[in-house]
């Protein structure tokens, strides 16, 4: 059973627009984060050789069996020592969807097309 948090447990986050987008996979988020502060101290909080590490951020065909998997304790190590969430950031981005937010950005989106669209409407002999 999921449990739902109560209106005084909330957290607010500011997210980056599009990681799912950018990313084609929680592994692609991940790797960024490693490759960008650094494979060797990334692996070395993960309890790994390098070159392992590295294997095991590498894309896999379906159905290859033989290839190293990243496990979940080194996610949570690569996080813990860089202090970067963007692989969390992904999942809430691409599982998680805020429809007040979207309505929000929508009615902003109108706004901000309102001017232009009464000028439209003006030529076009219509308002």
């Amino acid at each position: 059973m999921v449990k739902r948090a109560s209106p005084t447990n909330q957290l607010s986050l500011q997210l980056e627009p599009g990681l799912a987008r950018k990313f084609r996979s929680l592994r692609r988020a991940t790797a960024q984060v490693i490759y960008q502060h650094g494979l060797d101290r990334c692996a070395i909080a993960a309890d790994e050789s390098p070159g392992n590490f590295s294997k095991s951020l590498g894309d896999r065909e379906k159905g290859d069996t033989t290839a190293r998997r990243f496990d979940l304790d080194a996610l949570e190590a690569v996080m813990d020592e860089t202090g970067d969430y963007t692989p969390i950031y992904y999942l809430i981005d691409k599982y998680l969807h805020d429809d007040q937010a979207k309505k929000d950005q929508a009615v902003a989106a109108l706004g901000a097309m309102l001017p232009e669209l009464q000028k439209l409407l003006k030529q076009a002999g219509v308002a």
